[in-house]
Parts: C-alpha cells; structure tokens; sequence
C-alpha cells in the first residue's frame, strides 16, 4: 500500500490507535448496525464494507501489528509533510539570501563571480537538500549559471531580480536580509539611483 491509497482504519472505526480491542469490538458493532444495509435511515452498503475491512485488521493483534507499523510511518510522513508546508516564508528569505551571496560575490570580483555549494551551505547553515531545492529554482527561472570552473554565478536576469527586490524593500521601508557574522560572502548591496532595475 503506498502513501497516496494509505487508509486510516482507526478513522474508518472512529477510534484511537490505543485503544483497547474491546473497544474496537464495542464500536465496530455500533458502527456496524447503524451503517448496515438493512438500516432504512443510516444504511450505506460503502461505508459498512469499509468499517467491516477496518475491523478484521484491527481485531487481530497479528495484523494489527504489522498496520501499526504502517501506520506510524504515514503519520510521521503526513508531519514532515506538514513542516516542509510551514517552511514557505523561511525559503522566500532563504532565496534572497542566496542569491544575494551571488550577487555580492559578482559585484566584487567579475573574473571570478562563482560561489561552490559548500560555500552556500556555510553561509545559509542549512542542509544540501535545501540548498539543491533553491538552485534548481534558480536555475529554472535563469539567475544563474555554472561556470567552466564548475561554480554557480548570478546571470543578468538574477542581477535585475535582486535590485528589484532591493529597490521594492528601500520603497517599503523594510529592512534587507543580513547575512551572519562570520558568513564567508557579503551581503546584498542596495541599488544605487542609476543602478538599471526592471519590474
């Protein structure tokens, strides 16, 4: 069974994961007589077969078992599917922030504009998945390129992204990413007047 047809036999059941097999006993019979088929008002020959199926899991400690296995790790899937949703405002400013490393390290040596990864992951103090996600982005919108020495520099298309983002933030009255004391590259450079920005 795979994540995306996983069915939670304790929601089917309406009953905790610890609960006791006479519990499940005492509710899949409820359940079971007030979805029956025979049942004028709250009949449903669907949602019966589904309690039936979730019970002959259940009521065995041998099949139970090995659900709970499956079970447990859907759940912790569905968490870090949760966090990774919570993480969107985090990974805004962490593009920023990246990119912004690129455009530091371009602006101040124009025959060497690349930065490595592992330069990235010190500067970000992040994981490479994470990393990997913000530079397969990067790459896809054109904002930057691989180099012949093998490190990533910033296009032309990320220059104009990042002094129109900085421009926006200087016109809003909000403050710009700084990068951490220590981190190996400067951060962003605010835009001067002449400084070429497209919307």
């Amino acid at each position: 069974m795979t994540k995306t047809d996983f069915i939670d036999l304790y929601e089917v059941l309406e009953t905790s994961p610890n609960a006791s097999f006479e519990t499940v006993e005492r509710v899949f019979r409820y359940l079971a007589k007030r979805f029956h088929p025979d049942v004028a008002e709250h009949g449903d020959m669907q949602r019966f077969s589904q309690i039936v199926e979730a019970y002959q899991v259940l009521r065995d400690p041998v099949t139970r078992a090995a659900y709970d296995v499956a079970y447990e790790q859907f759940q912790s899937s569905q968490n870090e599917l949760l966090k990774e949703a919570q993480t969107t405002t985090s990974d805004c400013e962490d593009r920023h922030l990246l990119l912004s490393l690129f455009y530091g390290q371009r602006r101040r040596n124009m025959k060497q504009p690349g930065v490595g990864i592992a330069t990235l992951e010190k500067a970000l103090n992040k994981p490479t998945e994470v990393i990997e996600f913000h530079l397969w982005y990067f790459r896809e919108k054109g904002w930057i390129m691989r180099e012949e020495s093998g490190l990533l520099a910033i296009t032309s298309e990320g220059v104009d992204q990042i002094e129109a983002r900085e421009l926006m933030l200087a016109q809003t009255g909000n403050k710009r990413i700084e990068l951490k004391k220590g981190s190996a590259l400067p951060g962003p450079v605010r835009s001067s007047p002449e400084s070429p920005v497209r919307a």
